[in-house]
Order: structure tokens, then sequence, then C-alpha cells
């Protein structure tokens, strides 16, 4: 990289800090000169975007990813630097640089694509992709070059089989599209061409309104309603969010001011931060400032963040949230569950509300994972006093199912679209009665017909109850014990796995239910009782013959006589779901481990068979397939030489000393390495680690991880 410090300005203003070379304004202006300097030379530029660099910081830790960049700039020193070209980093893990065609041709350049970086011992492979634009006009200022390179990478960011495009002529139109937006930016402020529309959210429990969402529309004179997909990330790319931000949330507080100065009913509204204010030093006192301007409570502005505001920039963001909260903010996650790091959020940031991301709500009455993931994520939010909002709800199935799972509040289409502030207005003028959003309890019917069935009598609603799908029942509780007084067919078809058990062998009436159950499923009834709604729990119950089967258990209360209280039960078999839970998570946590290593085997101890559950392709292994693990060494003895004086054999096939090593290791893992000698195989060296994985409650799974070095030909 040639040195163009002469003209006196400070090389920290031209230089990125973290990897020393270029920033994006040392690039542009570097690269003006380069071509002014080299009129006869065809350039091109290449822009590079490491694929999927938030998986890497999560998986890695952020100092991992630096170190990757820095890398990623010495390779390019490496590769590029003797040439008569330009390169920087203009932003995160996007690099470009400014090379001769020749350089292009020899194809040197495609070597960075592949980004390989070594960590005690081991290599790890990360890809990227890139756009190249062949400068065809030098008189265009570079910043719209490094656009139509950056527009080219776009096209294949997320096409993992080509890693690199070319520019052409009819990708321009993204780019003109974007310059006219932003041309027409200050207009639209200074007319006030954004609108603030209002979206209702309500409570799950009845559909009133209980807040709104604050977010921006720009109605544009000439080409009618801009979605905000199209401005919004441009805005942050240049700046402007900041200005489109302030704005709106003036908007916002100058609407709450003038309802309370008309003593119209308000409601606490959330505003939008976008994830690139976090870099702003004076966030929160902005904030604070505008919501004082307008003499408002803090409790009636309400503040949303991103999930990937966090995964950007964690540190700022955690002390953001935790002056906002000083502040008396009540803070919001927005899409939970879009990114790669939700639960570390929940773990390191104290936020109040979880906004759950649509897409679960997209196919809840069709795909049962995304059920399955969306109950977890409101208990987990129970657990932690969390309260919960689920987005996108457009049908009454999906409220009634929201219901059933105990969401906190509801916000789709369902209920309210988002409204401009006359809309709203008029919502709250009329003092809406929402009594045509609740629908009729059928539980109320039901409670009839299980008051019939106490008798036990033959009555069309006494045999309807013991030929309804599923098992039902019902409780009686006292002070200290829980008996069943009631249950039909599916009961005996849940709990002993055979209908037939009901003809006599089993007596179920009148009995009381025994430890473990009993503490969990009474708490469940007295809170059944003291908040009046329907509660759940799961169970993983032990069957007669000492096999175990999950239960999805609900709880109503129907009413008490005298000390004892009824409570209706209904409950599931959730096995096949749950073990279809277990093995998602435990293919997903396998996935994630191939990031680091080639090879991820389940081991199963009873069969001595070892099944692959994941492999990076590097040999003829399928995943499904099995082998038999415990004569392994013993086969290949002679050809192995161990990097322990240990010899690891006897430990990995008797799984009691392998728990015993496991118990003894810090971190819970057994590792094992050790050295091919066998000249047939192009494996220098491997190193494997062995570990239990928990999943559900007493279950767990022996996981092996390979990770293999190649002997170099």
């Amino acid at each position: 990289m040639a040195d163009y410090l002469g003209d006196g300005l400070k090389q920290k203003e031209m230089f990125d800090e973290l990897t020393g070379i270029y920033n994006r304004q040392g690039f542009y202006r570097y690269t003006r000169d380069l071509l002014n300097q080299n009129p006869a030379i065809q350039f091109c530029l290449i822009y590079w975007n490491i694929r999927k660099f938030k998986v890497i910081n999560d998986l890695f830790g952020r100092e991992t990813g630096d170190k990757i960049l820095i890398q990623l700039a010495q390779s390019l020193k490496d590769v590029i630097g003797g040439e008569n070209a330009t390169y920087g980093r203009v932003e995160r893990d996007n690099f470009i640089c400014c090379v001769p065609d020749e350089v292009i041709q020899r194809g040197e350049w495609l070597k960075l694509g592949d980004v390989t970086y070594d960590a005690e011992g081991s290599e790890y492979h990360f890809f990227s992709c890139c756009g190249l634009y062949k400068i065809s006009n030098p008189s265009l200022t570079i910043s719209n070059m490094v656009d139509r390179a950056r527009v080219a990478m776009e096209t294949v960011k997320d096409n993992y089989l080509k890693p690199y495009a070319w520019y052409d002529e009819s990708m321009w139109g993204a780019i003109v599209e974007e310059q006219k937006l932003i041309s027409d930016f200050k207009t639209a402020i200074a007319e006030k061409q954004f609108k603030v529309y209002y979206q209702p959210i309500c409570r799950t429990s009845n559909g009133e309104v209980a807040g709104m969402e604050a977010l921006v529309r720009w109605e544009h004179p000439e080409r009618g309603l801009i979605s905000p997909g199209m401005f919004i990330p441009l805005f942050e790319k240049n700046g402007f969010i900041s200005i489109l931000d302030r704005y709106v949330w003036n908007e916002v507080c100058c609407m709450q001011r003038g309802r309370i100065d008309q003593g119209i009913e308000v409601v606490p509204i959330s505003i939008n931060v976008s994830r690139v204010e976090f870099y702003n030093q004076h966030l929160c006192e902005d904030i604070f400032n505008i919501v004082k301007k307008y003499n408002l409570p803090t409790q009636l502005i309400k503040i949303e963040i991103t999930e990937s505001a966090y995964s950007d920039n964690p540190q700022m963001v955690q002390e953001a949230v935790k002056k906002l909260h000083e502040m008396g903010f009540v803070i919001l996650m927005d899409d939970f569950g879009s990114g790669y790091s939700s639960l570390n959020i929940l773990k390191d940031l104290p936020i109040d509300i979880l906004k759950i991301d649509m897409k679960f709500m997209d196919d809840i009455e069709t795909n049962q994972s995304a059920s399955i993931i969306l109950e977890a994520i409101i208990r987990m939010a129970k657990w932690m006093k969390l309260k919960t909002v689920a987005e996108g709800v457009e049908t009454k199935k999906n409220w009634e199912y929201l219901k059933s799972v105990e969401c906190d509040l509801v916000q789709g289409y369902y209920f309210y679209r988002p409204m401009p502030e006359p809309q709203i207005e008029e919502l709250f003028h009329r003092k809406a009665d929402n009594t045509n959003l609740i629908q009729k309890d059928d539980s109320l019917e039901l409670d009839d017909v299980i008051m019939d069935v106490f008798g036990r009598g033959n009555s069309r609603e006494s045999m309807l109850f013991y030929s309804m799908l599923g098992g039902m029942g019902v409780f009686e509780m006292t002070q200290d014990s829980l008996e069943v007084i009631q249950v039909n067919k599916g009961y005996y078809e849940a709990i002993y796995g055979d209908s037939e058990k009901q003809t006599a062998e089993v007596s179920v009436l009148n009995k009381s239910v025994e430890e473990p159950e009993r503490s969990i499923l009474m708490e469940k009834c007295r809170l059944s009782r003291e908040k009046d709604h329907v509660e759940q729990v799961q169970l993983h119950h032990k069957r007669e013959d000492g096999s175990y089967v999950w239960l999805n258990v609900k709880v109503r209360y129907l009413g008490s006589r005298g000390k004892r209280s009824l409570f209706y039960f209904a409950l599931d078999n959730i096995d096949e779901m749950k073990k279809i839970e277990q093995e998602r998570y435990l293919l997903n946590y396998s996935e994630a481990l191939l990031k680091v290593y080639d090879k991820v085997y389940r081991l199963d101890y009873d069969t001595g068979q070892a099944e692959v559950l994941h492999t990076c392709g590097k040999d003829q292994m399928q995943i499904g397939q099995k082998y038999y693990f415990f004569d392994f060494f013993d086969r290949f003895s002679e050809g192995i030489d161990y990097e322990s004086k240990i010899n690891p054999a006897d430990i990995i096939k008797d799984r009691a000393l392998l728990d015993q090593e496991l118990e003894k290791s810090e971190n819970g893992s057994f590792p094992v390495s050790y050295s091919i000698k066998r000249e047939d195989t192009d494996i220098m060296g491997v190193s494997a680690l062995f570990f239990k994985v928990k999943l559900l409650k007493g279950e767990e799974e022996y996981i092996c991880c390979i990770k293999r070095r190649i002997r170099e030909k």
C-alpha cells in the first residue's frame, strides 16, 4: 500500500484502528489518487463480506472475531500489498480493494474468500462472498464505484454455491433508487412527509388495548406510501436514521402531551431505536430530554431495541439499557428469536418485555416445531418474570392458541393494523367496547357435563365425556392431598398406555396422587384457583412398567365445597413431541459443533454403535450411518500413537470409566489426541472430544467430536 501522508493528515484519520489498513475515508482518498496517477491501467474493485460473521462472534467470542478480521487484513497485505493497489476495511466484516485487472486475471485474490483461522493447533474455515466491479468510468466518485461492487456482492450473499459476482448495469437500479431516497430525505423531514402510524398492543385475555407501537411511514407526494423496508436500512447506512429517529420520538411525545392536555385516555407507546443509534454516546440523554421536553412521565414511553442491535454491539447496548432503566424507561426486545444469540441476550441484558418474532406465528397451526419453540420462549419468560408480546397475530386460531399458552400481550392484523394518528384518536373517542372480540366461553357448558359425570350416570353427556379424545378428569384438593374423582377413557391411555386398564385391573377413582407429581399439580391447582385461569405443566410420568412418558396437564378451577376444591384437568401424551424436540435440539447442537469439528457422532453405549450426526463431507461417511466403536482403537492399535501416556481405549468403551473422567474434568469433557502412522491415509493426527449433552429430564446423550489434521502431500 502506497504511503500518501505527505499532505499532513494524521495517520489515524485514514487507517482502521483494529486492522491497521485503510478505513473507508482513507480508501476513498487514496484510491482516487491511485486512479488519477495511473490513467492507462485498467483497475477493478473487489468488495468482500464474511458470511454469517455474527455466528463467529457468538461461537468464539468477539476477541476471536477481531483476530479473524486482523488476519484477513494481513492476507490482503500478503496477496495485494506488492501491487499497484489500495485496500481497506470499510465497516465491520466488509473489506474492499482496488487492483489492476491483471491481478484479477491471475486469480490469487480468490484465496482471500476462504478465511482460515488457527487456534490451539486446529484450523477453522470461514467463507466470504464478494462483488467485483471493473472501473469503466474513472470519473465516477469512489463511493459510487464501491456501491457497484457492494451491490454485486449482495446478489450472492445468500448463495453458497456462488462465491462472487461481477457488477452489470442491470444492478444499478437499486443504487439509483437509493440515491433518489437520499436526495428526497431533507425535503421529506422539512415537509413532514414522514408520518407516525400506531399499532395497538392488546391484552391476550380480552383483546383490550394495553399499549401501542410507533411505526414510521413515508407518504411521498409523488410516489405514494414508501415501505420502511426500503428506506430504514439505507438511512442506517448513511446516518440519516439518527435524524429520522428523533423526528419520530418528538412526534410521539407531542401526541401523548396533546392527549393528556385534552383529558383523553393515554396508553404507553413504544418507540423503536435503530441498531446504529447505540454507537451514539448521547442516545439515552437524547431520548430522556425529548420526553422531558413534553413533560411526560417515562412510563408513557417504552423503548424497543432489536436483537440484531445487541448482536452488533453488546457492550454498548448493555450500558444503554442500564442507563435507560435508571431513567425509568421500560425496555422491550423486538424480534426476539430471529437471530443467533437469543439466549445470550436473556442472560446478559436486563430487558422487561420480549416481543416474539412474528415468523413463529406464520405457520403455528401446521408447524409443530414453531409451536414448541414459541411455548418454550413464553415459559422461559415467565420463569424470568418477563412479559411476552406475540407479533403477527392474524387469525382467531392464533389468538386462542396464545391464550392457551398464556402469552401476555398480542399484536397483529387480527386486532388492529397500524393506523395514523386521526384513526387512533377515533378509536379511543369511540371508547370501543371490545366484547365483540371475546368469544363465548364453552368451558362453562363443559363444567355442567363434568358435574353430571360425578354420578357415573348413563346420560348422553356422561357417555360423551368417557369417549372424548384425550385424557380428562376431575381432581379434588384439600389442604394437603389431591385425589382423582373422575376420569375418562383417554386418561388410562395417557397414564398406562392402554385404555383397557379401566376394566378393573387398576383402581383410579378416589385415589391420591403420589409424589413427586402431587406437589407440582397442587401448586398449579392453587394458582388456578387464585388467578381464576387455566394453569398448565409438563410432567415426566413414570408408568407402572418402569417406562416414562411426557404429559402436558392443564388444570382449571371449578369451585369449592367447604375445605374441598374441585378442578377439571386435561392431559395429553406429548412424548413424540418431546422426542422431536430433543432430537432437533441435539441436531442443532451438533450442527453448531461442525463449525469447529469435522465430524460429530452420537455414542450408544447399549449397542456400541456410533451414529454420524453431522459431517463436513471430507470422506465417504454419511449422516445417519452407524459404526461399531468399542473396538476401534484395538483394531488399529499398531498404527496409532497417543499424544498422552494414557491409552484411552479402555476408558472410551466403558461408560462408567468415561463418566469418571467427565466428572473429574473442569469442563465436563474427555479429550483424546492421537497420530496415525499408516501410509495408506492422508490423516496425520486426530483430536477427539467426548462429553455428555443433557436433554430431557433424566436423559442424556454421549457425543464425540472429531477434528482431523491432514498430512501435507
